[in-house]
């Protein structure tokens, strides 16, 4: 049966019922958790599980660790990590693939932070997948970690895991992206980075960088595409941004000082009813943009 809590303002949860002011609900049959206007705070106990996580789902051994959240309306969640999916139990104990979806209304916005990584994926013996799809997610580090969104094969993934970050719609904000292969054995592991339907990632604070467990950089290896390559959306990575596919701009956006906006051979910006105004700078690939270019 599903499961019904309330939480307050200190992030703590009280069972409820489905005719009760829920802001928690859980439906094993499916795997998805839905949040509705909730706080949910993690502990600080690392040392096992949940590992201080908010929100903490383990796999079975031999088995895959699957959850779908959906967001109505605005959620925070805060932790050692935010939310930790975990497809590894113990060094000789371990399951399948890791699988994270976050999804809702179109209202739906999800904050989440983590004193050491805000999301974290992480699989066993197979692939490790975070998909975010039309809403709007910012997954920050409060400590010394460098990686909002952390998401990673594990260290029996010897084969060919693939580890990606696939964001349909909405918008993805993290304090840096990180992609790491487990195991060094893992030769044939691939990343990517997918954005389709005018989403937009932004980990101009942190960056988006992939490495394996020797510490090898493997940043020049993550391929970013716009899925089927015909509505694509935004990535800034550093202080550059770089159109994926024919994108429609939904909302404002400023590309602050210092940082460029590039529209790549063969993509263009429809901006809808919003004006393009250039106040200082320069605007590559204007002869690609759909509405007015203003400068100021």
């Amino acid at each position: 049966n599903d499961s019904y809590w309330t939480t307050d303002a200190n992030g703590k949860l009280t069972t409820s019922t489905e005719s009760g002011n829920w802001n928690v609900k859980y439906d094993p049959s499916t795997a998805t958790l839905t949040l509705s206007g909730a706080t949910i705070q993690g502990g600080t106990n690392t040392g096992s599980v949940p590992y201080g996580a908010g929100i903490y789902a383990q796999c079975s051994i031999g088995q895959s660790v699957t959850l779908t959240i959906e967001l109505i309306g605005t959620n925070t969640i805060t932790g050692f990590y935010g939310i930790f999916l975990n497809a590894e139990i113990d060094a000789s104990s371990y399951g399948t693939n890791a699988t994270l979806t976050i999804t809702g209304e179109n209202n739906g916005s999800l904050g989440v932070s983590g004193s050491d990584h805000g999301i974290y994926v992480k699989s066993g013996t197979g692939n490790a997948s975070l998909n975010i799809k039309d809403v709007a997610v910012t997954s920050s580090t409060t400590g010394n970690s460098v990686a909002g969104v952390y998401v990673m094969s594990g260290a029996k993934a010897t084969n060919s895991p693939n580890i990606s970050l696939s964001v349909d719609g909405g918008t993805g904000s993290s304090d840096g992206i990180r992609f790491y292969v487990g195991s060094s054995q893992a030769t044939g592991a691939t990343t990517s980075l997918t954005i389709t339907d005018h989403a937009i990632v932004d980990a101009r604070n942190g960056g988006i960088k992939a490495s394996d467990s020797s510490m090898s950089d493997l940043s020049d290896q993550i391929k970013v595409s716009s899925g089927d390559g015909t509505n694509g959306g935004i990535v800034f990575d550093g202080t550059e941004g770089t159109v994926y596919g024919k994108v429609e701009l939904q909302e404002d956006l400023k590309i602050g000082e210092g940082e460029s906006l590039t529209i790549g051979n063969g993509a263009s910006l429809n901006t809808g009813s919003y004006e393009v105004i250039v106040n200082g700078g320069t605007l590559d690939g204007v002869d690609k943009i759909t509405g007015t270019v203003k400068y100021a």
